[in-house]
């Protein structure tokens, strides 16, 4: 079993980060190996602090939150969906976003399509997939209630992109469903809603469905440094906390709703997808992006997911209980890599 690095003890004066990490209000690494789980903490060694004796997936499978997450697969390699999931469209839709939800988790442990539970993942999501590429499993209508008539592209980008991560990047399926991405862009180099918000490539793309789109390339070892991505990542940088142009999540305060695990496209996952591409501080969305999320760090060092706490003057925001301080580690994890990445 590889060597734990040990965390610095309670009490401890803390050293002085140099790099990127000095640019914070607090370096929220310690924290995060002193609190943090075993899956947590290997991530962190893995992805923070490159650690060439942070553990593999042989060890991670091992720990027991692994594990317990690991038992909810279905034989048929689906993952349940979550309540909320459940109410956005048909039991087929709601099934695949919850698996293709599993599989990113699966990737943030850095399991990949060598682990069964993978593989099955992997199969179930593209089972569905038909002749033009679309996962027709991720096909629902205008509302909850309405027919099904066409494969939302934001889902297809975000599937795309687990799939990328978890090591189907080079897959013949995997190049088709890029190709139904590409085949459905809007003139601007974007994308929307295509069959159910627009039927025009003329009309302009969605910052919503854009940046989930965008996901699939920002993961592609192969495609993040295309043409493509590069224009739609710098048509999502000119976005930036501005009102969407169609209704779905319209008002620009929904760029600020951190999400853990990530969902729509907020402020935090769009940084990380247009830098991932190879947008830089040279880029003045990038860099509005990079001092709003750096100016989200709580005073504990940590990142916490939702809205910003909007207080009174002088007010003092309200203390984390214990139990949101493991979504926000998780988090936290994440603005790191981005925040690195931009530094």
């Amino acid at each position: 079993m590889n060597r734990l690095t040990p965390a610095p003890p309670v009490g401890a004066p803390p050293r002085f980060p140099s790099g990127w990490r000095a640019r914070l209000g607090r370096d929220p690494v310690p924290i995060l190996l002193r609190e943090g789980g075993p899956a947590l903490v290997a991530r962190v060694r893995r992805d923070l602090i490159d650690d060439e004796e942070a553990p593999g997936p042989a060890e991670v499978v091992t720990y027991p939150e692994v594990k317990a997450f690991l038992k909810k697969q279905e034989k048929n390699g689906a993952f349940p969906a979550k309540p909320p999931e459940k109410t956005l469209g048909p039991a087929k839709f709601a099934r695949a976003v919850g698996t293709l939800r599993a599989l990113e988790k699966m990737a943030e442990y850095g399991l990949g399509k060598a682990h069964p539970a993978v593989a099955r993942a992997a199969e179930l999501l593209l089972s569905s997939q038909a002749s033009d590429g679309g996962i027709a499993d991720l096909a629902f209508g205008e509302t909850p209630e309405s027919r099904t008539r066409a494969v939302a592209i934001h889902f297809q980008g975000w599937a795309l992109s687990t799939l990328c991560r978890a090591g189907y990047d080079t897959d013949a399926r995997v190049e088709k469903g890029f190709r139904f991405l590409l085949t459905n862009r809007q003139a601007d180099g974007g994308w929307a809603w295509r069959g159910v918000r627009t039927d025009s490539a003329a009309r302009p793309s969605s910052h919503l469905v854009t940046g989930m789109a965008l996901r699939a390339f920002a993961a592609s070892p192969t495609r993040k440094t295309s043409r493509e991505a590069r224009r739609a990542a710098e048509l999502l940088a000119t976005r930036f906390l501005q009102p969407d142009r169609y209704p779905d999540r319209k008002a620009a305060a929904f760029w600020e709703q951190l999400g853990e695990p990530r969902f729509y496209t907020d402020v935090l996952d769009a940084l990380d997808c247009v830098t991932a591409v190879g947008l830089g501080k040279e880029n003045s969305g990038v860099r509005t992006a990079e001092a709003y999320v750096r100016g989200r760090q709580n005073v504990d060092g940590l990142w916490y997911p939702g809205a910003p706490a909007r207080l009174e003057p002088g007010a003092k925001p309200p203390v984390p209980s214990p139990k949101e301080r493991e979504p926000a580690r998780w988090l936290t994890v994440r603005v790191l890599i981005v925040l690195r990445r931009v530094n």
